[in-house]
């Protein structure tokens, strides 16, 4: 059994509100890149898995780094707090909740990506290239 600290679930709804507020910024800011991909024959499923694609990637990316950095400063960090009080300094790294956060990260970013990716999806066309 994982037992998680009572902050947990708000950390999650944070960073997932946080996260889809940067992925909802960015469809905003790239409306004619999309539009452009709609006129050269990207469908709208396609153009919604592009934006869960990027979401995909940045919890990847931060995944990839933050995890191996996570255990090496948390390591380094427990053996001289451990050197301070006279304990013996034997830290583990939770090897399967590690799994499990990081799968989880990754559902989550797709889930919160559904939302941007049906905006990006109802790109207007014609009305964002116009000006060009």
């Amino acid at each position: 059994m994982i037992l998680l600290p009572a902050s947990l679930p708000d950390t999650f709804v944070g960073a997932a509100s946080a996260f889809g507020l940067r992925l909802i910024s960015t469809v905003r800011r790239r409306r004619r890149d999309f539009a452009l991909l709609k006129t050269i024959g990207l469908t709208r499923r396609q153009l919604a898995a592009v934006v869960a694609w990027q979401s995909s990637v940045a919890v990847a990316v931060g995944v990839l780094v933050g995890v191996p950095v996570g255990i090496v400063f948390g390591h380094w960090l427990w053996v001289l707090f451990a050197h301070d009080i006279d304990v013996v300094p034997s830290p583990t790294v939770p090897t399967r909740s590690l799994v499990l956060i990081a799968l989880g990260a990754l559902v989550l970013a797709n889930l919160v990506a559904a939302v941007p990716g049906v905006n990006a999806a109802r790109t207007k066309t014609a009305s964002l290239l116009r000006a060009e």
